[in-house]
């Protein structure tokens, strides 16, 4: 009985893997576009990626992919940050190196950043972590009816456009087709939101002292 559970266990696995690969070798880049089936990119969006990406590569040789994973499924697809590794692991092996990937998982509203194994030097984990925590993370809206496509999209090109900007410094040039990226102004906009909460804060306190003082 326990072989035969072995057997059957070993048998599902193969069969999830094979699921899996299945689903994720099928996914071809369009150009430097990755996905993106339910048109969550926008088109504006989409259309500056694959201009820039394509000026990067012909002044630097290196490829920055957008990858939007908005499969919608029941359970989710990638529930989990070991799934979404392995779907990584196998979509960005076809990609030719060197590489950088933004990657949105849609229906987790995860975003991760990943590049090949020859770009360590300068965009490694620490410089990728950076860039998501200091330009997207602090865009990413905390009510769901503020997730729009539009929203994610700015997210997105703004994590996208500081890579091309540490690519543009490492190799001193310069690309026509990006736009300017502002961390003071993410900061600033985070900064805003801040004192909102403050003062939002301080009327409901205000209001609640007064509402005593008159019914006293």
């Amino acid at each position: 009985m326990k072989l035969f559970l072995k057997r059957l266990a070993l048998i599902a696995l193969c069969f999830a893997s094979a699921l899996l690969y299945a689903d994720s070798s099928s996914r071809s880049p369009n150009g430097y576009v990755i996905g993106n089936t339910h048109g969550v990119l926008v088109s504006k969006t989409q259309e500056l990626i694959q201009l820039l990406s394509a000026e990067i590569f012909q002044k630097t040789g290196i490829r920055v992919y957008v990858d939007i994973i908005d499969d919608i499924a029941i359970p989710p697809k990638y529930p989990t940050k070991q799934a979404r590794k392995e779907y990584q692991s196998i979509v960005y092996a076809q990609l030719q190196q060197p590489y950088v990937v933004v990657s949105l998982f849609v229906q987790k509203r995860k975003f991760d950043l990943i590049s090949s194994s020859d770009l360590q030097a300068f965009l490694g984990a620490k410089v990728l972590d950076s860039v998501y925590f200091d330009y997207m993370a602090p865009l990413i809206p905390e009510k769901e009816q503020d997730i729009t496509p539009q929203r994610l999209s700015a997210i997105l090109l703004n994590g996208y456009a500081e890579i091309a900007d540490i690519i543009a410094s490492q190799y001193a040039v310069k690309f026509e087709h990006n736009i300017s990226t502002n961390e003071q102004g993410v900061r600033s906009f985070v900064r805003f939101i801040m004192y909102a909460m403050v003062l939002i804060l301080l009327g409901l306190f205000a209001l609640a002292h007064f509402s005593r003082k008159s019914s006293s």
